[in-house]
This record gives structure tokens, C-alpha cells and sequence, in this order.
């Protein structure tokens, strides 16, 4: 998996301009979060210019993981994350609990996405948001129909995946 296919284009824009929906998409089946997920981690750009490297810090903070991308010099994005198996896969529903640069989110504004997590190895993980196109973005219940479905085709539900390599703990 090169380094990118780092589109996220998608994730990360796991920024709030990636939020499809102003309710959760899943309110039970959550699973406790996995603690390998933890850890700083970085994104590559497509050039390989170091100076374009995105950022992001993952924490556990009780049953859930709290995420902030991307971390620069400008803010980010701080995101509370839950984890959940759908169809033997991983997945996080992230939910924007404020940024740096907009403070909190406005009431009524969506804040809940889906992103599909697929890990290489210890570290190198792929993350996959749920695309903005398609029958899934109808609303939170279509979305949780259409992943569950066993005939939808998570490749056309997901957008571009972003690669991400854990950096080491100092």
C-alpha cells in the first residue's frame, strides 16, 4: 500500500468538511478501542516533501479514542472516535467535537462520519471515510443499512484510503 493512496482525501479530511450527518449512523454494538491505535502517526504527501507531512495524535480516553488531525501550526481538528466491527471489519464513527480555527461545532451542523480502518502491520494503517456520494449519504439509518448490507461494496462506500505510519514514542 503506498503511501498514498493517501487521499483521505478522504480522511482526513476527517476534518469537519468530511461529516456527512448531524445524528450518529450506530448507537450500540460499540466495542472497546483498539489501544494499538494509539500513538502518533503521520501521513506522507503525495511528493514526498517532508514539509507537507500531516499529523495526527491518537489517545484513548475511556471507551472511546480522541483524535486530533491535522496537527500543524494551524489547529486541527479534535475528533472523539468509537469503535465498532461491521461485516468482520473495523471501523471508527467519528464525531467533531471542535476545532481549533471554528471552536465548537454550530448546533445543527453535521459532526458524525464512518471511516474503515485497515491495519498493514503495527506501523502502517489505512483509513477509508465514508464517501460523500451515494445511496449511504441519505442519512444516518441509510448509511447503517447500506454498511451492514452484505451485497454493498465497502470499495465504492469509502473514499481514497490515507496511509498512515506510526512515528516512534520518544
Amino acid at each position: 500500500m503506498k503511501n498514498i493512496r493517501i487521499a483521505v482525501a478522504a480522511l482526513l479530511s476527517l476534518s469537519l468538511s468530511s461529516c456527512l450527518f448531524k445524528e450518529p449512523v450506530f448507537k450500540e454494538g460499540f466495542t472497546k478501542p483498539d489501544a494499538t491505535l494509539t500513538g502518533v502517526w503521520m501521513v506522507e504527501s503525495e511528493n514526498h516533501d517532508p514539509r507537507e507531512r500531516s499529523y495526527a495524535v491518537v489517545a484513548q480516553v475511556g471507551d472511546a479514542l480522541m483524535i486530533h488531525y491535522p496537527v500543524n501550526e494551524k489547529g486541527g481538528t479534535y475528533m472523539e472516535a468509537r469503535s465498532l466491527k461491521v461485516r468482520e471489519r473495523d471501523l471508527l464513527q467519528i464525531r467533531a467535537v471542535a476545532s481549533f480555527e471554528d471552536g465548537l461545532p454550530a448546533v445543527g451542523n453535521a459532526v458524525y462520519t464512518v471511516a474503515w480502518v485497515e491495519k498493514t502491520n503495527a506501523e502502517t494503517l489505512s483509513i477509508r471515510v465514508l464517501s460523500q456520494e451515494g445511496d449511504q449519504t441519505a442519512g444516518p439509518a441509510q448509511a447503517k443499512k447500506v454498511l451492514e448490507d452484505k451485497g454493498s461494496d465497502w470499495n465504492k462506500l469509502f473514499g481514497e484510503a490515507q496511509v498512515f505510519t506510526r512515528l516512534k514514542d520518544k
